[in-house]
């Protein structure tokens, strides 16, 4: 029997696998898109952190030169101031205003510039104490909590004259709307004040989202830039792609699934060639066997044969002599006429006998047709019965007529019957005592036909049954043990069964049993 198994030949099977295939592929986009963004958020975040630390370093720049100018005169050169003042403010529109104060001896802050001059009359901011509190040089930054839009940058300004330069400055023009992706949210804080806002939420529904954040490089102005990019799930899983490759795996599955099984059906297909071609082979040396078995079992029986034709033969020369007498002038016409009918009848007779020899003995391909099976018994009976009577055996019949056909081959059946019979008169020889017979049955079964042979010899121990369709099994000392073995074989052939039964002490009793045709029992009836 060959298996046949194929891991893809369940749909159900492949379609998990082609499920777990395009979620690995997805996850595969989800983290190769997600690493692409993640790159470009820190590439944008490296530049605007440059642009960020330059620009704040440019505020520096511009104390460090203030500075250096109101102290170059005492006092300090107002209007210069004023005008450079200006100038920077003109070019650098993220500065809102620059204010020079000066502390009087008697602790009054007062300013000396203001640009643009309407900040003159400004209220003095609340951190300029702290300025002046600085370390002359240094700069440090401020920032109001009911201004936190802005932040102030002071510097405290000369040794001798106290002196303190603060500039405002608009953090929202440190980077320009040109200067960032629409994309990404960008804020700025120093320290705990947002300078550009409160800092965004992250976007509902969004998949995942991606950060960067980095302080600019100033001891001054330590603003921190911080960008977040929200990913959704379509932008991480690009379902374009992922659709592509479903499609085309699921179309690459079911090709391989049919390439595979197409490759499983040739296997299986060269498999059953090949056992066909070794039944073939078996058939082949089983229709050997039988025919040497045929053979072999005719010579056993040579010797009831020639009797049988001896008989014929000599009645056909009696009556011959008889006729050449009759053929005188006082010969008698009538009696003439019964010698030539008897030797008529006497040479059909040897020819009938030599007929079912030559049928016997024929070696030809198993053929199964629709047969009476009491004809098949009649003929066995009539090869067997002269070597039976000649070893004391009598051969009794019981053939019940009509009787459905069966579909077999005669010449096996017929071998089978004379192996039972074979057998049967080899165990009636070692059995002492008048009473030898062999009795064939024939009788309607139902379904099938059947053919019982007894008889009454020493039958068949319970030991000896399990194995006695076994090839090469046998209890006879000069037995090859293939004569039952080869019974069993030519009636399962034309789809019957042979049962033996064991009677130690009764006899051995053989039952075949054959499908009866059921338009053949319809005509019997």
């Amino acid at each position: 029997m060959i298996r046949r198994t194929f891991a893809f030949r369940s749909v159900a099977a492949l379609l998990l696998v082609w499920v777990g295939l395009v979620a690995v592929f997805a996850m595969l986009m989800i983290r190769n898109n997600l690493s692409r963004a993640d790159a470009e958020v820190e590439a944008e975040g490296v530049a605007l952190h440059r642009l960020l630390s330059q620009r704040v370093a440019q505020h520096d720049a511009h104390l460090t030169s203030l500075a250096a100018l109101v102290q170059a005169s005492d006092p300090p050169p107002a209007e210069t101031v004023r005008q450079v003042a200006t100038g920077i403010m003109r070019y650098y529109r993220r500065i809102l205003s620059i204010r020079v104060l000066e502390m009087t001896p008697d602790q009054v802050i007062e300013t000396l510039v203001a640009v643009p001059g309407e900040m003159e009359g400004t209220v003095m901011p609340r951190f300029a104490q702290l300025v002046f509190g600085q370390r002359a040089g240094e700069a440090r930054y401020y920032v109001e909590a009911d201004r936190p839009e802005h932040y102030f940058l002071g510097k405290r300004a000369g040794s001798d004259r106290r002196l303190a330069i603060i500039l405002e400055i608009d953090p929202n023009g440190l980077l320009t709307p040109e200067e960032r992706l629409s994309s990404d949210r960008i804020s700025l804080s120093l320290g705990p004040f947002a300078l550009t806002g409160s800092a965004p939420a992250v976007e509902p529904g969004a998949f995942a989202t991606l950060t960067f954040f980095r302080p600019a490089d100033s001891t001054t102005q330590p603003v921190n830039l911080g960008i977040e990019r929200p990913v959704s799930f379509y932008k991480a899983v690009a379902p374009v792609p992922v659709a592509a490759f479903a499609l085309f795996s699921l179309l690459a599955l079911f090709a391989g699934r049919y390439t595979l099984i197409q490759r499983h059906e040739a296997r299986h297909s060269q498999q059953l060639a090949a056992l066909a071609e070794e039944r073939s082979r078996l058939l082949e040396r089983e229709t050997q066997l039988a025919h040497a078995a045929r053979v072999n079992s005719l010579g056993e029986l040579a010797s009831g044969i020639a009797h049988e034709l001896t008989q014929p033969l000599t009645a056909l020369l009696s009556q011959s002599q008889a006729a050449l007498r009759l053929t005188g002038p006082d010969g008698d016409p009538a009696r003439l006429s019964e010698a030539l009918d008897a030797n008529v009848r006497e040479a059909r007779r040897a020819g009938e006998i030599l007929r079912r020899m030559r049928d016997y003995i024929a070696r030809r391909a198993s053929e199964r047709t629709p047969i009476d099976i009491t004809d098949v018994v009649d003929d066995a009976a009539t090869l067997a019965r002269a070597d039976l009577s000649r070893r004391g055996i009598t051969l009794e019949l019981d053939l019940e007529r009509p009787m459905p056909r069966a579909n077999a081959d005669p010449v096996e059946l017929e071998q089978v019957l004379h192996n039972l019979i074979r057998n049967a008169a080899d165990s009636l020889e070692e059995r002492d005592g008048p009473d030898k017979r062999i009795l064939i049955r024939t009788f309607d079964a139902g379904e099938t036909v059947a053919i019982r042979v007894s008889d009454t010899g020493k039958g068949i121990s319970a030991d000896v049954l399990p194995r006695l369709f076994e090839p090469f099994f046998t209890t006879k000392n000069e037995g090859m043990g293939l004569g039952l073995s080869l019974c069993a074989t030519l009636v399962e052939r034309a789809g019957g069964t042979i049962e033996a039964e064991a009677r130690p002490g009764q006899g051995a009793s053989f039952l075949i049993s054959l499908p009866a045709l059921a338009e053949r029992r319809l005509a019997a009836q």
